[in-house]
């Protein structure tokens, strides 16, 4: 062993020592930390009922579930005019009859005492957008839209299809069930696709392969019409979605996948990582208020 070799040894050895005497047990009195509320709503303009839940959070050791919060004044604002207050059910959704509009600005507040919840978001305007089938099944579709250059915009791609899958509750006999699921893959070769969530494809026609979306915005787009091919891996009956979101919207679904990216880096790989947050526009909680206007077609 060289002297160099001895020194870098004796010097590891300093630093373990040093960190092994800074260790001690800490008591995390996680029980008594005060719950958040939280607020999750999706305004759509296909739909004419908006859903609104509101929980509160629970501790990480606990094994109960999400506590609901009822009977409790969730009032919508549309252009800071009211336009109704939320029912409640006998779970933990709130009910509106109302249809959202494109383009027009919103605001959810939700009472509870003293404390007042509240988010707000403004409803992507209309895309004119048109979803065909291509001859060859191996490419799947093609996306035509025209992209609205005034405002900024976040589109995403998916689409949902039903799999049959084994019913294993029948033990006498051999019986199949169908359930409907989001496309876990979609291919495309789309060169203006977020990479965030893309890997390279071995396929012949398409070079890349998505988790369940195909995100991408407006600022890189070199032409008002775009066109998008794309093949998602999906069952029987697919019906596929073409969503332009709002900006909270197209935070908060990223914002997820990422988190669920690195729950996947954690099982393959030892070592500590910081999580990906999860994105939230609820003042005085957390949560979503988002909205979001979409083309979809069935096959």
């Amino acid at each position: 062993m060289t002297v160099k070799q001895t020194k870098w040894i004796t010097v590891l050895v300093i630093i373990l020592v040093s960190l092994l005497g800074c260790i001690r047990d800490v008591d995390l009195n996680i029980k008594n930390k005060n719950q958040e509320y939280v607020l999750n709503c999706i305004l759509n303009t296909s739909q004419d009922t908006i859903t609104a839940r509101l929980t509160q959070t629970r501790n990480i050791i606990s094994e109960e579930t999400f506590e609901a919060v009822k009977d409790t004044e969730i009032t919508l604002l549309e252009n800071d005019k009211n336009v109704g207050q939320f029912t409640s059910s006998d779970s933990s959704a709130y009910f509106l009859v109302y249809k959202p509009k494109p383009g027009a600005k919103y605001r959810m507040e939700a009472k509870i005492g003293n404390d007042n919840i509240w988010g707000e978001t403004t409803v992507p305007k209309e895309v004119e957008a048109s979803i065909e089938k291509l001859a060859s099944s191996m490419e799947g579709y093609q996306l035509t839209f025209k992209d609205n250059r005034n405002d900024d915009n976040f589109y995403w791609i998916s689409a949902t299809g039903y799999e049959r899958l084994r019913d294993t509750n029948r033990k006498d006999t051999i019986a199949f069930y169908m359930q409907k699921n989001i496309a876990p893959l979609i291919m495309s070769n789309f060169e203006y696709a977020d990479d965030f969530n893309r890997y390279t494809s071995e396929n012949t026609i398409y070079n890349f392969e998505y988790d369940y979306y195909i995100r991408f915005s407006d600022n890189q787009l070199p032409d008002d019409t775009v066109k998008v091919k794309f093949r998602p891996m999906v069952g029987s009956s697919p019906e596929l979605f073409f969503l332009s979101t709002d900006y909270n919207l197209d935070k908060y679904m990223k914002s997820s996948l990422l988190m669920e990216r690195m729950d996947l880096y954690a099982e393959d790989m030892p070592v500590i990582y910081s999580p990906q947050p999860v994105y939230s526009n609820i003042h005085g909680g957390t949560g979503i208020f988002g909205s979001y206007v979409c083309v979809s077609k069935k096959f």
